[in-house]
């Protein structure tokens, strides 16, 4: 087992190409080592829409280079069950890379049960950027999808999304979005006359 672990974890509700570039930030930082993605488990209509498992399926078709690495496992359900079940696989060091607007709030959690419930040389937390309640670099944000979901607007929610997924799979993603936020399935169409 390699000593240290690079852990990836976010809420990606629902993932954007600024996700696409936080997966890309830490495969660099980790020159090649262990990564694993983690997606929070949380749910609720406002923030948290999609369901865990859905989530994870737009993923790995957004990001099929880091599929292997895209965990799902229910009993993940927040960043303390992360860092516990890489201390029992071995790890005695962990890289946690993670949105900037997220930093503070996993290191202090990270470090605050080390030497309690799991025993780590080190632990960082790497900022890369920020992916949710903010503009990342590209000016995406999950909070914006959401809003152009809410707001039935596909055409700007398509631009959010990675080249990866084509438009039926984008469209789904939006539908079960606004399904999920409590509105209406149907998509605005665009004509051009």
């Amino acid at each position: 087992v390699s000593q240290s672990r690079y852990i990836v974890f976010g809420r990606f509700n629902p993932p954007t190409v600024g996700h696409e570039k936080l997966l890309k930030s830490a495969k660099r930082i980790s020159s090649g080592g262990d990564i694993k993605i983690y997606r929070s488990r949380t749910q609720d209509p406002k923030k948290n829409p999609l369901d865990p498992s859905k989530k994870v399926g737009y993923m790995k078709k957004m990001f099929p280079e880091f599929e292997d690495n895209i965990i799902n496992d229910p009993d993940m359900k927040s960043i303390f069950n992360v860092l516990v079940t890489a201390n029992e696989d071995g790890y005695t060091n962990v890289n946690i890379v993670v949105g900037s607007d997220r930093q503070a709030e996993i290191q202090n959690l990270a470090n605050k049960y080390n030497g309690k419930f799991y025993q780590y040389n080190e632990i960082k937390v790497i900022p890369t950027g920020t992916f949710d309640s903010e503009k990342d670099i590209s000016g995406i944000s999950s909070g914006m999808m959401r809003k152009t979901a809410a707001d039935n607007n596909f055409r700007e929610f398509k631009r959010s999304v990675p080249k990866t997924i084509d438009e039926v799979d984008a469209r789904k993603l939006f539908n079960e979005l606004r399904k999920a936020m409590g509105f209406k399935e149907n998509v605005k169409e665009d004509y051009d006359l």
